[in-house]
């Protein structure tokens, strides 16, 4: 992968934790003692790439030899714990490689939709409003069974959190809450419209 992939996906997981959640990604992962690591999801190829080069080639061997899952994107706190690090901590953020070309109304809200997940990971308690809870609670009942899951209140609240902040503070193009949250929600993933509160 190309240096400038790899610049611009740490760009926008810095700049979207910050924006979404006032959190800062380096300070973070520095705390935790972190290394972070970014995956390719390859459609084309069914395997994972090293998007950074950061990453051994026999580990990337060891985590294609799990198998490969089609995926639009991932954030996976401790990884070590999930994945063959070779004794590294790391945090790993994937996304599918289709991906890595689309605007920011794309990304952003896929990458915050991830971060909410890496923030539940951590063990961050979401700082919901009564108004982002409701709209976490519509956000949940929006999704197919599967889906539902796989995702939990308290990450349900930390995007409802992340999509209020990035509208309110026009970090994003998407002029509404349900906008953002039904853009980082995929329709194939929803059995219909979210119903929100503004």
């Amino acid at each position: 992968m190309t240096e400038d992939v790899c610049a611009k996906l740490r760009e926008s997981l810095r700049k979207n934790l910050r924006d979404a959640f006032d959190k800062d990604l380096d300070e973070m992962l520095r705390l935790r003692r972190r290394e972070l690591w970014i995956l390719g999801a390859d459609n084309k190829q069914q395997r994972f790439t090293d998007v950074c080069g950061t990453i051994g080639a026999q580990q990337m061997a060891a985590i294609n030899s799990r198998g490969y899952k089609d995926t639009d994107a991932g954030f996976r706190a401790d990884a070590h714990n999930y994945v063959p690090t070779n004794g590294k901590e790391v945090d790993v953020f994937i996304l599918n490689t289709e991906h890595f070309d689309k605007p920011d109304s794309f990304l952003d809200p896929l990458v915050v939709h991830e971060q909410a997940h890496y923030l539940e990971h951590i063990g961050e308690m979401p700082n919901a409003s009564e108004a982002d809870k409701a709209n976490a609670g519509a956000v949940l009942v929006s999704l197919e069974k599967d889906v539902r899951a796989l995702h939990t209140t308290n990450w349900a609240q930390h995007l409802a959190v992340g999509a209020r902040r990035m509208v309110a503070t026009g970090k994003t193009t998407h002029k509404t809450i349900r906008e953002f949250l039904e853009a980082a929600v995929p329709p194939y993933d929803r059995n219909g419209r979210i119903s929100v509160r503004e």
